[in-house]
This record gives C-alpha cells, sequence and structure tokens, in this order.
C-alpha cells in the first residue's frame, strides 16, 4: 500500500510538473486574458445586456450577456476559475523547480577530475595534441574567464555556471507576476466618482470583485475645484481636479492637482482623472435667488456631446426652456419650447454667456456659472508593487538564462594533452574557443628534414 501511494504521488507530480501541462495553462491563461481584452470588464449587467443580446447580432455566435455573466468573463482577472489556473500554474512551476532545475543546478556544480583519457571518449568535443603540460592551457582558460581547477597533469575548468540558475530566477519571477495577480484579486478594489465641484465622495461602496477581501479606508475626498484648459480652436487640450483627502475628523491628510496620467496616491489608493461633464449651471430669474439646476447628457444635432436641461418658464406649463452647452467655456444656447407637443420655438433661441444677462420671453436671466462635474476613477491594487517586482526579476532570469554554462576536462599523459569539452548552449562559438585554446598551446611538429637531421647527428 505504501508503494502504491508513493508510485500515486510520483505520477501526479511527475504530471504537474511536466512542460505539457505548463505549455497548457499558459494557453488557457493567454486565451483568458483575449477574452478579458475584448470584452469590457467590470461594467453593469444592464450593459453587458444591451450589448450583447440573447438574440440578434452577438460575438461569435453564442457569446450573449448571460454567457458572460455565468463564466464571470465581466471580471476575468478576478474570477475564481483565473485564480484557479493561476494556482495550478504556481503549483507546476514550483514542482518543475524542484525537481528538475535544481537538480541540474546541484549536478552543474558538482565537478569531478578525470584521470584516463579513455574517459573523455563520451564527449563529441575531444581532441589529442602534442603539448608540455597542462600550464599553458591553464592559462589560456583564465584568459577566457574560465574557472580553472588543478591537481597534477589534470585539469577541469568551468564558466557560465550562473547560466544555470537563470530559469529558477524565470520561474521564481513567474510565480511573483502570479502572486501579485492574486494579491491584487484578494485585496482590492476599485469605482468611479462623478462629483460637482466643491462637494465630496467616499469610496464605501466600492465595486469589489467577488473574491475581494479589502476593506476600503474611512476618509473622504473633496473636489476643492474643477477646471479644463482649452486649444486655440475650442477642443479640449487637459483637464484638471484639485483634490483635498479628509479624514473623518475633518483634517486634510493630502492635497493635490489631479490630471489625466497624473493622479493622486495616498494610502495605497490611487485617483485618476478620467472623464468630466457640465454637471450643473446656476441660474438667476428676474429678482429670485440663484438656482442650482443639474444638467443631464445630450446628443447635439451634430452627434457631439453636450448637455442640457429643460426648466418650467410660465405657470400655466405651456412653454419650457432647454438650456443646452458644450462645455465650460461659458456659451450656452437657450430654446423655448412646447412641454405639450415637445416642438422647439426656434425663432426664440437665444444664445447666451455667463455673467451676461439676456431677454427670454419677456424674463430676465443671467447664467451665474456653469459647474463641472469631474469623473474619478478610484483604485487600489495591493498587488502591484509584487508585479513589477516579479517583471523586474524576469529580465534578470531571461538575461542569465543566455549565460552558456561550459565546461573543459584536460589530461597529460605521454607528452600528449588530451582535451574534452561541452556546453549547454552557443555551440558553435563554445567550439571555436576552444579550437582556438587548444591550438595555441600545441606544440609544433617537427618537420621531416628536420627529424633526419636529428636522427644522423
Amino acid at each position: 500500500m505504501t508503494s502504491l501511494w508513493r508510485d500515486i504521488r510520483h505520477e501526479v507530480a511527475a504530471w504537474l510538473g511536466s512542460l505539457k501541462l505548463a505549455i497548457g495553462l499558459f494557453l488557457a491563461i493567454a486565451a483568458a486574458s483575449i477574452a478579458g481584452t475584448v470584452i469590457p470588464q467590470g461594467e453593469s449587467t444592464d450593459f453587458y445586456r444591451q450589448n450583447y443580446p440573447d438574440s440578434g447580432a452577438v460575438v461569435w455566435g453564442f457569446v450573449t450577456w448571460r454567457f458572460i455573466i455565468s463564466l464571470g468573463l465581466d471580471e476575468v482577472y478576478r474570477s475564481w476559475w483565473f485564480v484557479a489556473l493561476l494556482l495550478l500554474l504556481a503549483t507546476s512551476l514550483t514542482i518543475c523547480t524542484f525537481r528538475r532545475q535544481i537538480p541540474m543546478l546541484k549536478a552543474a556544480q558538482n565537478w569531478k577530475f578525470y584521470t584516463e583519457p579513455r574517459q573523455l571518449s563520451k564527449y563529441a568535443l575531444r581532441t589529442a595534441i602534442p603539448a608540455r603540460g597542462t600550464g599553458p592551457l591553464a592559462e589560456q582558460l583564465r584568459a577566457g574567464r574560465y574557472k580553472v581547477y588543478q591537481r597534477d597533469d589534470l585539469i577541469y575548468a568551468t564558466k557560465g555556471t550562473i547560466g544555470r540558475v537563470g530559469p529558477i530566477v524565470v520561474h521564481v519571477s513567474l510565480l511573483l507576476i502570479m502572486a501579485g495577480a492574486m494579491i491584487g484579486a484578494f485585496g482590492g478594489y476599485q469605482t468611479q466618482r462623478m462629483t460637482l465641484a466643491g462637494d465630496s465622495f467616499d469610496i464605501q461602496q466600492v465595486e469589489q470583485s467577488r473574491l475581494s477581501l479589502a476593506r476600503p479606508p474611512d476618509w473622504t475626498v473633496r473636489v476643492n475645484k474643477f477646471w479644463i484648459d482649452y486649444r486655440p480652436d475650442g477642443s479640449v487640450d487637459q483637464f484638471h481636479s484639485d483634490l483635498s483627502v479628509v479624514s473623518p475628523a475633518g483634517k486634510e491628510l493630502e492635497r493635490k492637482t489631479i490630471s489625466v496620467n497624473d493622479p493622486l496616491i495616498y494610502d495605497g489608493v490611487t485617483m485618476y482623472q478620467a472623464s468630466w461633464a457640465v454637471g450643473a449651471f446656476k441660474l438667476r430669474l428676474n429678482d429670485s435667488p440663484v438656482l442650482t439646476i443639474p444638467m443631464q447628457p445630450i446628443e447635439a444635432p451634430n452627434g457631439q456631446e453636450a448637455w442640457g436641461q429643460a426648466i418650467p418658464f410660465d405657470k400655466d406649463g405651456r412653454v419650457a426652456l432647454q438650456m443646452v452647452t458644450r462645455g465650460l467655456q461659458g456659451s450656452l444656447m437657450l430654446l423655448p419650447f412646447n412641454p405639450r407637443t415637445g416642438e422647439t420655438v426656434r425663432e426664440a433661441a437665444t444664445p447666451a454667456r455667463v455673467g451676461k444677462p439676456v431677454s427670454v420671453l419677456g424674463q430676465r436671466l443671467v447664467i451665474e456659472e456653469l459647474v463641472g462635474q469631474t469623473g474619478i476613477q478610484i483604485k487600489a491594487d495591493p498587488g502591484i508593487p509584487v508585479v513589477y517586482a516579479g517583471f523586474a526579476l524576469l529580465m534578470v532570469g531571461l538575461a542569465m538564462s543566455y549565460l552558456s554554462h561550459s565546461q573543459v576536462w584536460a589530461i597529460y599523459r605521454d607528452g600528449q594533452l588530451h582535451v574534452a569539452g561541452r556546453t549547454n548552449r552557443a555551440q558553435i562559438g563554445f567550439e571555436r574557443e576552444l579550437v582556438r585554446m587548444v591550438a595555441a598551446v600545441q606544440t609544433p611538429r617537427p618537420r621531416t628534414s628536420d627529424a633526419l637531421s636529428a636522427a644522423q647527428e
């Protein structure tokens, strides 16, 4: 029974550490990553219902919103099955490291002298040359940055042992990257807030994955100011939000003006400038107090983005006024219309600018201010530093893996130097190097005439 259990463990370990399984897992993770790139992530169920309906045009003929939600394709990188793939790949890499890579490293570190020339016959790259000893070859090997061991007339030399460490470093780096991904899945969260300038928001209600165990902080964020930089042609150049992180006691903990690609990072939470909108306008009608009226996104007749809001304009409800603007530059269009029929009184359309009174249907109206609304994306992912460290280590491991591990043995017997060598890669370069060193230490053979003269003497 013990032997059977040992055999089962051996077979399971061999399967988990096999190259075929690792390649299959890499392909499965790559396919899941492609799906996570093609299918928008983290959207609401209504979004998927509208864009991936049960009937009509569907992606690849079977990808509907039910298919996406049921398989967790709306949160690929935070789904249980994606984490399971990462865990299985991590297990495979760990077993492969201990069963193959570490033994190979130990074997590379273990060496011995060969004492008989016949022992070198097992190597394909070998030769025997006339020489005066092992000293000249040892000097050549040291000049070639080999580590040389000598004993009497025997030589063992090695170079590039660190190359054997490269695959282990690569495996460790991949484990770090996957660990960072899982830390992000269990400890991260993200959300987005659209907030008017002057208002505050908290991040207690965040869009967490099904696996997340994170607890969002209890501080709030105050939007002190929001503004947009425009180009000469009127297009948006950049938009900025002046944000303050405020403690529950009201103390300002951090303050920064953020813009696109320049976020605020505090307490492990990153706040990006993601979008903007015209959130509201402040209106004064005749001698009324200033009224703050929210605006909604609408589609302009030319298809461009715009914001608008309709307000009643007479006591009987026969006339309403549509306020429309394309941005925060300060210009609006006031369009009277009949709320019962929806017909616009185009001849009464009135352009207006912020701060300047206009007369509309006999009423004095002033738009005091257009209030910007900033879109802040909030994201916390404690696994990012681990992922970055993993990628940095991966680059180091790949560079180390390109180093060849070369070994040379030499035996001096009866005026002959027997040399053999092997390498794990760059075979041609190693052969040329060894041939050059052997040629440099070879004793020239006497010419026939010289040999005859010596014999006559």
